[in-house]
């Protein structure tokens, strides 16, 4: 599932670049009951945040850090480079996911006026 989702992504082995369905792969891999899998995890979360895993392109940034913080709890033994990646990566998001959602908090506020 995770490497056919690859191959959606990039465009490889003649298939055409479908991020939708990779987006799907990398869902379904990363939810596995049985054994979740760590790197599809990541990838889904970078696809959430750069709009690629909806027909929209709107980016899902709260979807994207649930699941860097799946990937990041996750047990790692297979994947242990993974782990900092998602921490690093889902540093960098939820700090600017942050920082918009105070910027907007604050334009939203001088809009009002005292009564």
């Amino acid at each position: 599932t995770y490497n056919l989702g690859l191959m959606l992504v990039y465009g490889r082995d003649g298939l055409p670049k479908d991020y939708l369905k990779a987006a799907e792969l990398f869902k379904r891999a990363a939810t596995d009951t049985y054994q979740p899998h760590v790197p599809s995890m990541r990838y889904l979360a970078i696809m959430l945040a750069n709009g690629y895993a909806n027909s929209q392109g709107i980016p899902d940034y709260a979807a994207a850090i649930y699941y860097y913080e799946m990937c990041i709890n996750a047990k790692l033994e297979h994947f242990p480079n993974v782990r900092d990646l998602c921490i690093n990566e889902h540093r960098s998001l939820s700090d600017a996911y942050n920082y918009a959602k105070e910027k907007n908090a604050q334009i939203r506020g001088k809009g009002r006026r005292k009564l």
